[in-house]
Formats: structure tokens, sequence, C-alpha cells
């Protein structure tokens, strides 16, 4: 079984207890292709980190009939330390373009995300356009990973078929290219079953 704690990358470069306040949870069940990429920098004076999930196929917990369709997230956190600033968002869309081949050899996602921006209060509008391309074998396993930031943290597990990939491309937002020359991680997936959980202190 392949797991992986995630702070901005592969390996926690950072790390952040977790405050005892109230909490929203937001849980969805998927099967089928999915793709994660994960940027990231630290050095003296920045902490910055972003990912990105894309799903072919997903449905969200809670009452009603379900109904699956495709989704993808996006979250970004900035803080400069020497400089006193921050900022931090969180958007998702269920129209995005994304696709995946069968092989796990490539992917891509395009699409407008709607970001609502913690710090300042507002909403933006992110433009994000992702190229992933398989490297390495592709392996049988179940697999899993926590991604983990002041305020939010993201688990996710499946059972299926992976494949580490190279993440590129731009996300941006108010014409700054996010992860402009930040380090990468990424992955492609084929699930048989899975689940997708974000939970958001406030």
């Amino acid at each position: 079984m392949k797991t992986a704690i995630v702070a901005g990358t592969i390996v926690a470069a950072l790390s952040f207890s977790l405050p005892a306040v109230a909490a929203t949870t937001t849980k969805y069940q998927f099967k089928g292709q999915n793709a994660f990429a994960s940027f990231y920098q630290y050095d003296e004076c920045n902490s910055t980190s972003a990912y990105v999930t894309a799903f072919t196929s997903r449905v969200k917990d809670g009452p009603g009939a379900p109904t699956a369709q495709m989704g993808a997230d996006f979250y970004y956190y900035n803080y400069d330390y020497c400089n006193g600033t921050y900022s931090e968002g969180y958007g998702s869309s269920p129209d995005a373009n994304f696709t995946i081949d069968n092989q796990l050899s490539s992917a891509s996602l395009n699409g407008t995300f709607i970001v609502y921006d913690y710090w300042s209060g507002t909403s933006k509008t992110a433009s994000v356009a992702l190229t992933w391309t398989g490297v390495g074998s592709t392996s049988n396993d179940k697999y899993s990973y926590t991604y983990q930031t002041p305020r939010y943290m993201t688990r996710y597990r499946s059972n299926g078929s992976f494949r580490e990939a190279q993440a590129a491309g731009s996300v941006t937002i108010d014409g700054i290219n996010l992860i402009e020359n930040l380090s990468s991680y990424g992955s492609l997936g084929s699930s048989r079953s899975g689940s997708f959980e974000r939970i958001t202190r406030r």
C-alpha cells in the first residue's frame, strides 16, 4: 500500500498542527480516471503551495440522489514571512475540460475556477491549464495521501492503477502564474473505488 503525506510536496517540508476549532467536511466517492498535481516552494522568507485534482466521475456524499459528474478542485496557499503578507484560496469546477488516456500516459485540464480568497474575503477567477506526462511504470495498488495546510486537510484514498507523472502548465490569478518556477509532483490514476475528503477549519 502506497501512502503519502503531502504539505505542498510528497514529503512534508513544513509541519502544521491542527487547531481544535469548528470544521466542515466535504466528501466525494469516485471511480474511473483521475489526476493529481502538487506545486511547492519553501525558503527562508516564503512558503507557497498549490494543488489541483481532477476526476472523470465522482459523487458527493450527502442527502438526495447521487449524480456522477466530472469534477476538479484547486487550492493555493502563500505566506511571505519577511514581508508579512498572506493569501489562501479554494475553488472547484464541475465544468472544466479534463481528459486522460486509458494507459495513464498523459492528461490535461483546462478551465476557469471561481476561487474564494480567505485572506482578502473576495472571490477571484483562476485560469487553470495543466498537462500531465506519465513517467515510470504503472502499478496496481491501494494508494492514499494527506495534504495539509493551516486551514485545510485533504485525504485521498484509492484502489486501482497508478503512475507518477510530470505536471506542468499554469494556474493564473490576477495575471500572475502562481506555479511558475515551483517544484512539482504529479500522479495519474485509474480507480476501481476511492474517496476524496476535504476538511475546512474555520
